[in-house]
This record gives structure tokens, C-alpha cells and sequence, in this order.
């Protein structure tokens, strides 16, 4: 095993066994490790911290100039069941190292880690910064993590989040994310004296089969697929004899660019006023779509592939990252994974040592091409040749 191997793996492993599963978090508990890396590359080291047992830590080098995030979260979800080893205990077999959060996502943070000290060993005068960060709560609704640095100022002029996307697709926009909620209320009754009760579930039911109906608009981006609505939790009564007097719908809305989230929030309103029953509604979770707009940076990633003979085509998710925060806070973001095959959130999780190897050296060449080190007119060539 050569040394960048080694480190990769060290990284990876180290970090896996820190037991950070959201919603806790508890990433302080690794908050010396990485500062003691941080410090291993001479990075300038900032906390950011809504709760200290929720640090967001940030490495900083370079000086004037352009400059990049690379942002990696450091807390995973639950292990669950199925697995093999111990999900928090790192195992490196096979050319893989399995753990929870091998892929999702320590092992692209090892990655990114190795990346940058591989170009600033090489470009120790180049013209720009980096901000390497290790994010929390990203699993669970970013309070503690993206939007809490973002709401205290941080800035930078583009990002690269190795958190989606595949090795040879890269994330240039995200669909947008609207989870309502639609509570029911009727009143209780034995169920041999319906007549006497109103059924909370039944007229809840009415509503799910007309929101399938709905006629979503049609005016959006056709770089993205049309909108999509998943009914996800569904709860009512407690006993088969009963009427049930409450019951709670949950759904999670993906819809394009070009279509808001009040749109879609209008659309259910509509339908929820126009059936019979006492309702409430509301707004679980909220983002808006997103396009990146820099082609230039885009173009940038794609040509560094191509230097480490990877051909990268350019794709539209539906899944939303922490790109869609450092997006519509204006700093454009691109999302990339260092593997076609994701193993995310399922037991055995693992990533492909091979696929990490060749992923730092994509990124140490798009680093190369971003801050110029070798191309020093790369914004006067021309954009041609993406499709984005």
C-alpha cells in the first residue's frame, strides 16, 4: 500500500469510528482529530459551533485570489440492521473499507483531505484560498451545520461538495423539496355505529387520491423531469373497532427549476379546501430548485476529468445536498461522489479504495485548472462542448 493509499485509508477508517449518527451528531468527538490534520497541512483552523457538541470545523489556506469550499459533512444516519461487521468499527477488506459513513460521508472528506494537500505540498504560493470544512447535521436539517456557518457570514466564490452526484456525473442543479403535513379530525365512535362518528382517515384518504390528480405546472426548466409527490407516513387510529377520530398524512414534493415552492403549496391548498373534513396544513420542510449558472466552473471540472481520463457528463437530481445552501446564498456549487455505485444509508455501507485513489487525483487537477496554477487564461477560453 503506497502512502497516499495508506493515508486515505487511515483517514477514512479513524473517521468511521467516531460514532456520529444524526440527530445527535456528537461531531465534537471529532473535532481534535481533524484539527490535528488541519494543523498536519498548516491550515489556519475556525470553529463554528450553534451547540459545542455540533462543531462545524473549518481549515483555511492560501492568501488574495479566488477562492474554493470543499465541504464534507461529518455526521451519518443510523446504522439499522443487516450488517455484517460492526458499522462503527472500520474493516478494510477486498479493496473497501465498509463502515457507516465510508461513502456518506467520511471517506470523500479523506479524499478531499488528500486532494488539498497534495496541490498546496506542490503550489505552496498559489493564488487563492481553500476552505476545507467538515460539516455537521447534514443528515437531519442542516440547523447546526450549512445554514448556521452561511447565517454567520462565510463566503467564498465557488464550492465543490463531495456529496452526491456520481464519480462520472456531476451535480450542476437540484430539484426543489416541499414536505407537507395534512392532519385530519373527525370524531370517535365504535365502529358498529359509524353513523354516530366522522372518520378522520376516510376523508384524509379523499384527499391523497385527489392530490395524485393534480396537474402540476408545466412551465419549468426541461433540463429537469416534472414534478413528483410521494406519500411517505401515514397514521390513524389505534384499535380496528374504533372510528378514528385523528389521522396525519406526510408527503415529500420534488419539483423543477423554474416552479416555487408556494406554487406547489398553493396546488394542495386548493385540494385540501375543496374536501369535506376538518383539516390543517403544514410545512414540514422547504428548499427551493437550483441551476448553477457558472459554466466556467462547470466547464473547469469536466476538462480536469478528462486529464485523469474520465469522461463526465453533467446531471439534474432530484436528492437535495448542502449545494442548494451555498447556492442560494450566491456561492455556485457543483456536487461530485468518488463512486458510480452508492451504497448510501444501506447496511454494508462501504467505498472502493481504487475509486478514492483516482478521485484525488481529479480533484488535485480541477484544483490546478481553478486557481490557475499551470492555465493562467483559463476564463478566456471558450465554454463549448458542455451540455448543461
Amino acid at each position: 500500500m503506497d502512502k497516499l493509499t495508506s493515508e486515505l485509508v487511515s483517514i477514512a477508517s479513524s473517521l468511521i469510528n467516531y460514532k456520529t449518527v444524526s440527530p445527535d451528531g456528537n461531531e465534537y468527538l471529532c473535532r481534535s482529530y481533524l484539527t490535528k490534520k488541519f494543523k498536519d497541512v498548516r491550515m489556519k483552523i475556525s470553529v463554528l459551533a450553534k451547540n459545542k457538541r455540533r462543531p462545524n470545523i473549518i481549515g483555511e489556506i492560501g492568501n488574495s485570489g479566488r477562492s474554493l469550499v470543499i465541504a464534507c459533512h461529518i455526521d451519518v444516519v443510523a446504522a439499522g440492521s443487516g450488517w455484517r461487521t460492526d458499522p462503527f468499527k472500520a474493516v478494510v477488506k477486498n479493496g473497501r473499507i465498509y463502515g457507516r459513513g465510508a461513502i456518506d460521508d467520511k471517506g470523500p472528506f479523506a479524499i478531499s483531505y488528500c486532494a488539498v494537500k497534495k496541490f498546496v505540498r506542490d503550489y505552496p504560493d498559489f493564488k487563492g484560498k481553500i476552505y476545507l470544512v467538515a460539516l455537521a447535521d447534514e443528515e437531519a436539517d442542516n440547523v447546526y451545520g450549512v445554514k448556521y456557518l452561511l447565517k454567520n457570514g462565510f463566503k467564498a466564490d465557488a464550492g465543490l461538495i463531495p456529496d452526491g452526484g456520481y464519480f462520472s456525473k456531476l451535480d450542476i442543479g437540484e430539484k426543489g423539496c416541499l414536505q407537507l403535513k395534512i392532519e385530519s379530525f373527525g370524531k370517535q365512535a365504535h365502529s358498529a355505529l359509524d353513523e354516530y362518528g366522522e372518520n378522520a382517515l376516510s376523508n384524509l384518504t379523499s384527499i391523497v387520491e385527489k392530490i395524485k390528480l393534480v396537474k402540476w405546472p408545466q412551465k419549468f426548466d426541461k433540463k429537469f423531469s416534472e414534478t413528483k409527490v410521494n406519500f411517505s407516513l401515514f397514521h390513524a387510529g389505534e384499535i380496528a373497532n374504533t372510528v378514528p377520530p385523528y389521522a396525519y398524512v406526510q408527503m415529500d414534493i420534488r419539483y423543477p427549476f423554474g416552479v416555487g415552492s408556494d406554487e406547489v403549496f398553493k396546488k394542495v391548498k386548493g385540494v385540501v379546501a375543496n374536501c369535506a373534513g376538518k383539516f390543517k396544513l403544514k410545512t414540514i420542510y422547504k428548499t427551493e430548485p437550483h441551476l448553477v449558472k457558472d459554466r466556467a466552473l462547470i466547464k473547469l471540472f469536466v476538462r480536469s476529468a478528462k486529464k485523469v481520463g474520465v469522461d463526465i457528463k453533467t446531471i439534474i437530481l432530484a436528492g437535495n445536498s448542502v449545494a442548494k445552501e451555498f447556492n442560494e446564498a450566491g456561492i455556485p456549487s457543483i456536487v461530485h461522489y468518488p463512486m458510480d455505485h452508492l451504497p448510501i444509508h444501506e447496511p454494508n455501507e462501504y467505498i472502493e479504495i481504487d475509486s478514492m485513489v483516482k478521485t484525488v487525483g481529479l480533484y488535485y487537477e480541477f484544483f490546478k485548472e481553478y486557481f490557475g496554477v499551470k492555465y493562467k487564461k483559463r476564463y478566456s477560453r471558450p465554454l463549448e462542448g458542455i451540455k448543461i
